[in-house]
């Protein structure tokens, strides 16, 4: 059985929208990302067409596609005329069964086209500067796995197309190029968060839990955290579940507790996060920062008392950055909300946290934690999933 496990889960051997969603982690340009999505979304989706439309000011420019007739490449229509702008300025994802039942769609623009029904999804739903859109022939009402994917397909894009406006940025500087490496690796941390959680914001607080946790623990840990180090953990932090992305949706999703086979396979994304940033190392070049990374990746479900895994270490044999960054992912874990769990309050989960003191989590981080609680408290705050 674990034979036909590692082969599904090779990270060689991803399904074709994990396939997508990495190229677009690599992309270089807004015409990379266009051409990417369509080249592959309409097919992924299951569609008849797919557009690419970008917003300019207070218009909608429909910049690419790929569909059975020609749609609207490369026209302009005031953003609140058209369902991509709609969508856009309310920050919805819209799905309309019959087009012509439904008010918001400028009718006249549709008719000389194939088109019945819709989804169209915001990129960067927080501020968004695109929308994809998925068309039929035929009034049809799109399947959750089929929005799921369009979804998915939209976050990635978003992602990617932050991390482009971040390279043409920089310039050719020693730390600017350093920041351009840090802005991919990011990206490639985001996509794994996009699965199942689609604000992405457990980066952005298990990386804050952890620098808060770091500098408290720094005196007692002197020869291990300077300010250098600590620096790395917090940039390398967000590949710590970088390794999910090899995990199947059917588990990562599933609405309840995993049987033995599943948790099996979710254990496995340890391991596949090793592989995963030891092939960006093969294409970046080997970096303290990645190495941490891949430490922090591999090493951050190991348990003090050696019931952990993938490899049972225990004690000070688990490298110091997994052990931090174990306090902060429970953490977070435990005060948030997931598809399989409610959210438990804070001192809750400081409570339980402490108690597993010695069993789960190294006693003198414990401490530290126990003082610097509040702050973890402030930071999911800051960042909390909207």
């Amino acid at each position: 059985m674990m034979d036909n496990l590692k082969r599904i889960l090779s990270v060689d051997e991803m399904n074709p929208v994990d396939d997508l969603v990495l190229k677009l982690a690599m992309a270089r340009g807004l015409d990379e990302i266009m051409a990417l999505v369509r080249s592959q979304a309409r097919a992924l989706v299951g569609a008849d067409g797919i557009t690419f439309v970008l917003r300019r000011g207070q218009e909608c420019f429909y910049a690419d596609e790929d569909a059975i007739t020609p749609l609207w490449k490369g026209q302009y229509f005031p953003a609140q005329a058209c369902i991509s702008g709609w969508a856009m300025m309310r920050r919805e994802v819209v799905v309309i069964e019959d087009i012509y039942a439904d008010d918001r769609i400028p009718h006249a623009a549709y008719r000389p086209t194939f088109v019945k029904s819709l989804a169209m999804v915001p990129v960067r739903m927080e501020d968004p500067v695109a929308a994809i859109g998925a068309y039929w022939s035929r009034q049809y009402l799109p399947s959750t796995e089929q929005l799921n994917c369009l979804k998915r397909i939209a976050n990635s894009a978003a992602v990617a197309m932050t991390n482009v406006a971040l390279l043409e940025d920089l310039v050719t500087s020693r730390e600017e190029a350093i920041q351009a490496k840090e802005a991919i690796i990011f990206a490639m941390a985001a996509l794994a968060e996009v699965r199942d959680n689609e604000t992405g914001n457990h980066i952005y607080r298990t990386q804050h839990y952890v620098k808060v946790l770091a500098e408290a623990a720094r005196e007692r840990f002197a020869e291990q955290l300077d300010d250098a180090t600590i620096d790395l953990i917090f940039k390398s932090a967000p590949l710590h579940d970088i390794g999910k992305i090899g995990v199947p949706d059917k588990i990562l999703l599933k609405p309840g507790k995993l049987d033995r086979d599943e948790f099996a396979i979710m254990q496995t994304h340890t391991e596949l996060g090793r592989r995963t940033i030891e092939a960006a190392e093969r294409r970046l070049g080997t970096s303290t920062f990645l190495s941490l990374a891949k430490e922090i990746a591999y090493t951050h479900h190991e348990k003090w008392d050696g019931s952990g895994y993938p490899t049972g270490l225990s004690g000070g044999n688990i490298p110091l950055s997994g052990r931090l960054m174990a306090i902060a992912d429970v953490y977070d874990a435990l005060v948030s909300e997931r598809v399989y769990k409610q959210a438990i309050p804070h001192q809750d989960a400081v409570d339980l946290i402490v108690s597993e003191s010695g069993r789960h989590f190294d006693p003198d981080l414990i401490e530290i934690f126990s003082q610097v609680a509040p702050a973890f408290a402030t930071i999911h705050s800051q960042f909390v999933d909207r």
